[in-house]
């Protein structure tokens, strides 16, 4: 959103900045509906509300004790999965691969479904002004991030792939799966413990992170005012309050999970390649050898943003022109 508003223009920034906060909210009860679903899923609404609520709260009482929490649920998980992902590729080396699914064809939609996880890295770039020192770093976590993230997909992708073959889509919970299995001496609880555990944390920095996106685009008059209204503790409580009720709503669609991901996705996808414009907007001098990758990133983001599966890509696109239009009379409003 802040580099779009500098190297593109307001327009191109909003979009970026309006997907950003509207794809998360539908990841925030996606994700709240999984943890649900681990932890009572006979009533799981009452679970996954009372978690929005609780994280929520937590973040409006400051990022330091956000960080703090989210410092020690990222160290349990990580370690966690790393050993899995050893373990897991250990053992699928000791015994023969089983044949995997004939086809490509799902490749590209499952390709553009994985950003729907797999952007907390990015998440990080949103705390900027509650940094210290964030131009060294702020890259310097997202480089360790993506590092650790990419390193545990890999592992576990390899082992998974390799162990359930053309089966690995019809499981429910692989990873737990596979983490039963290669911690066969593991309590049962441990590992249900951690699996919640990193739920919460997604939803964690989730909350954090979209409530800033919404106050900062707030500040620039990009929405309502009062968005950017902080309390003693910095937090954007009202934004943080109106974003965790916006994911509480959503799971009236709660049959309609995978077209939320699907949206969720498309929206990451979308900003994510403005975020590559961007940096071609740049001067030779700022941006540097970056343009190599610029390219091929935008190239990569246009043809999964239009792979989405399900009504994903229609229905944001036409969420997102409504939300031009509003914004358009209020500008003129306002010019008036």
């Amino acid at each position: 959103y802040s580099y779009s508003r500098v190297y593109v223009g307001p327009t191109t920034s909003f979009v970026s900045g309006f997907a950003f906060v509207l794809g998360k909210i539908g990841s925030i009860a996606a994700i709240a509906w999984i943890f649900g679903q681990y932890v009572l899923p006979e009533d799981h609404y009452l679970d996954a509300i009372g978690a929005i609520v609780v994280l929520a709260l937590l973040n409006i009482l400051g990022i330091n004790r956000t960080a703090t929490v989210a410092a020690v649920i990222a160290v349990v998980v990580t370690v966690f999965l790393l050993a899995t992902g050893l373990a897991g590729v250990s053992v699928s080396l000791s015994v023969p691969s089983l044949p995997n699914a004939d086809g490509l064809s799902g490749v590209l939609p499952a390709a553009s479904l994985l950003f729907f996880a797999f952007a907390g890295y990015a998440r990080v770039a949103t705390l900027g002004t509650e940094v210290r020192d964030p131009k060294v770093n702020i890259p310097r976590a997202i480089a360790i991030s993506l590092g650790l993230v990419l390193v545990i997909y890999l592992l576990l992708s390899f082992a998974l792939v390799r162990l359930a073959g053309g089966n690995l889509a019809n499981l429910d919970q692989p990873v737990a799966g596979l983490a039963r299995v290669v911690f066969a001496w593991m309590p049962l609880e441990v590992i249900f413990a951690i699996e919640t555990i990193a739920v919460l944390g997604s939803m964690l920095a989730l909350l954090a992170g979209v409530s800033r996106t919404a106050a900062t685009m707030a500040e620039d008059r990009e929405l309502p005012g009062f968005l950017a209204k902080r309390n003693r503790f910095g937090s954007p409580w009202i934004a943080e309050l109106l974003i965790a009720l916006g994911a509480i709503s959503m799971f009236v669609f709660n049959d309609y999970l995978q077209w939320i991901i699907g949206f969720s996705s498309f929206s990451v996808l979308l900003y994510y390649g403005i975020g590559h414009v961007s940096v071609l907007r740049m001067s030779r001098e700022e941006r540097g050898g970056l343009a190599a990758v610029a390219w091929p990133g935008l190239a990569l983001c246009l043809l999964l943003v239009f792979s989405v599966p399900g009504p994903a890509v229609w229905v944001s696109l036409l969420i997102l022109v409504i939300a031009l239009a509003v914004r358009w009379v209020v500008i003129r409003f306002r010019a008036s």
